[in-house]
């Protein structure tokens, strides 16, 4: 019976220190983002995107929120995959994102050919 009391004790203050550090789990990166796009001779088009939780004017909030999760933030890891069939229309497009992601500041930009490679590249990021 002590023993068994004794083992009681042990596995309670181990459970009452590990509870802090079980609660201190890692939080998902909260972002808050202002994404724009222009197409040569079109009006450019702006949303607001924000991330845990997710939102904004973005139409696919959620959706592009998972791929900057998939990124860390890191809008230079996006590439358009060598397997797209995008094709060879020449209709620029330029992308500005600005904002926060995990507490930092983000500015990127870039320029795509067309629609199709913006989207193979960004995802619903892009869409």
């Amino acid at each position: 019976m002590k023993r068994a009391i004794g083992t009681m004790a042990l596995c309670a203050a181990f459970l009452a220190c590990a509870s802090p550090a079980l609660a201190q789990a890692p939080r998902p990166a909260k972002g808050k983002l202002k994404i724009a796009v222009a197409v040569k001779g079109s009006p450019t088009r702006g949303v607001t995107l924000r991330c845990n939780p997710d939102g904004g004017t973005h139409p696919h909030a959620k959706a592009a929120c998972d791929v900057l999760r998939k990124y860390k933030g890191d809008l230079s890891a996006m590439h358009v995959p060598k397997s797209n069939t995008c094709g060879a229309e020449v209709q620029p497009y330029a992308v500005v994102i600005k904002g926060t992601w995990g507490g930092k500041q983000v500015e990127w930009s870039k320029g795509y050919r067309n629609a199709c490679v913006m989207k193979a590249a960004g995802g619903a990021l892009l869409s």
